[in-house]
């Protein structure tokens, strides 16, 4: 296996245990994932970790995302006596968040957008 490619997995597999740790800690409940998320973001936003650092890795992992999911749409379908009697309230509630989810979505990207155009009007944009 391509040493860049372990390098890159060893980084990712750091900040998750970095997360982990850092959740742990902490007097309440809060996901490890979410945290990982922010310390990533955190060490690209200053500039501590590049994104070639992570590249190859991220987006494999991203284009194979939906195996994730594979056991847990199993999990559901086998549980799927758990559910009647109570279909309408479950279907109410997936489709309730999917919509907030794309509207969280959709908002997330625009404040995106509008922060890296202001930020390429004053020059301060950069591409690394």
């Amino acid at each position: 296996m391509n040493m860049k490619i372990l390098r890159q997995l060893g980084i990712i597999l750091a900040i998750c245990l970095a997360a982990e740790f850092i959740v742990s800690l902490l007097p309440i409940a809060f996901p490890s994932s979410v945290t990982a998320i922010l310390i990533l973001a955190a060490l690209l936003g200053l500039k501590l970790l590049k994104v070639g650092h992570i590249q190859e890795t991220a987006d494999f992992m991203l284009s194979n995302m939906a195996i994730v999911f594979v056991p847990v749409s199993i999990g559901m379908v086998e549980d799927i006596g758990l559910l009647k009697g109570q279909l309408k309230g479950f279907l109410l509630v997936v489709c309730a968040s999917l919509v907030l989810t794309f509207l969280g979505t959709y908002v997330t990207v625009r404040i995106v957008q509008i922060c890296l155009d202001k930020l390429a009007g004053q020059g301060g944009a950069s591409d690394g």
